[in-house]
């Protein structure tokens, strides 16, 4: 064969790998912070913030915009999972759940790390008794936090942005079922998801996120991210729509009828969207690319642990310098660190439990 014939029988085709998936995940966690950060005017009075040269409201708008975080990480999860089933061909709901507890066994040490970590440095900063309750009631409730279940037994937390884990757990459990449904209806399934929320009774986070969650496993299905990258339109006529279609879901979103009535529903196409444009212009951009990718890595311990620095903690310290781009730097600066700090203590523990494992128990002494 040629060295011609080879090129042509060899041309890349582009998949979205977990890097792409990274640089999602990078995106997203810089909206959050934005989004907490500045989405309050109240706030952003009483904290003096100066967000010059844009007008307040615009400001606002982006900074509300951010709220999109989360459907943005729940439509990766969502995605990830299915991808990695669809991707075994044929597989029975035994199949689909043979990980289901590994992975949520892996979410919840994870967060117990975090948890620890966070309470063996700042304990003395905390009020146990005022927080969870004095007595055998406020260990239950400070056991319930640490098991990561707060939110699902109402039990107070000492960190608001954990409610995050009980829809991390939903999506380990829940995803497998659909995407089983998913492989034998194809795309009735979407319709279907689109519905169920209106005929079953539903936790309120699960319903919001429900319809976002089939549309992730929906594109895992139909490789639809896969053919956008590979179809033969350039990649720079491509990058057109999708920044225009990022600038109106900016817009769209903070308009009162979509948040009022359709926020479920277009949550789900505007998660798309920025994760299209993150796994097909970012992506692809040298230098950017291993930024946001370096983010997204760190992104769930920066969800965990954020809101110790701009608001339980060190609030004054995080918004002393006023401006917007200040702050704004600072938080991620500050949370990527004491993630990247978590990490290296992730690895050291996983490293011992290595050593232990491997470790042979000494032969018996033959009398």
């Amino acid at each position: 064969m040629s060295d011609q014939t080879k090129n042509k029988t060899t041309n890349v085709v582009r998949t979205f790998p977990k890097e792409s998936s990274d640089v999602a995940k990078g995106v997203a966690i810089l909206l959050m912070l934005f989004y907490h950060l500045f989405s309050n005017a109240q706030d952003n009075r009483i904290m003096q913030v100066n967000f010059s040269p844009l007008p307040e409201d615009l400001f606002l708008m982006f900074a509300k915009f951010g709220n999109i975080c989360v459907s943005v990480f729940v439509f990766l999860t969502a995605y990830g999972i299915s991808t990695k089933l669809f991707a075994t061909g044929e597989f029975s709901l035994k199949d689909a759940y043979h990980s289901s507890f590994k992975r949520a066994g892996k979410l919840f040490l994870n967060f117990f790390l975090v948890f620890v970590i966070v309470n063996l440095l700042w304990f003395k900063y905390f009020d146990y008794a005022l927080l969870y309750g004095a007595g055998k009631q406020g260990v239950l409730a400070f056991l319930a936090d640490a098991l990561s279940l707060s939110h699902f037994f109402g039990t107070p937390t000492l960190n608001m942005t954990w409610w995050y884990m009980s829809i991390a757990y939903t999506l380990v459990f829940l995803v497998p079922l659909l995407a089983c449904l998913c492989k034998k209806t194809g795309y009735p399934f979407l319709a279907a998801a689109f519905l169920i929320p209106f005929l079953f009774p539903m936790q309120n986070d699960i319903s919001r996120y429900f319809f976002v969650m089939a549309f992730g496993i929906t594109a895992a299905y139909g490789n639809w991210f896969e053919k956008i990258i590979n179809c033969k339109i350039p990649i720079a006529v491509r990058a057109i729509p999708e920044i225009a279609f990022l600038v109106f879901s900016v817009f769209a979103r903070e308009n009162e009828f979509v948040q009022t009535n359709l926020l479920y529903l277009a949550d789900a196409f505007f998660a798309f969207g920025i994760i299209l444009f993150a796994g097909d212009i970012l992506a692809m951009i040298p230098g950017v690319k291993q930024v946001f990718a370096f983010l997204g890595h760190y992104s769930m311990d920066m969800y965990f642990t954020h809101t110790f620095f701009y608001l339980i903690l060190y609030r004054d310290y995080i918004f002393r310098f006023r401006y917007a781009g200040v702050t704004f730097l600072l938080l991620v600066i500050v949370t990527l660190l004491f993630s990247v700090f978590i990490e290296l203590i992730r690895k050291l523990l996983v490293f011992l439990a290595g050593k232990i494992s491997r470790k042979k128990p000494e032969p018996e002494a033959r009398s």
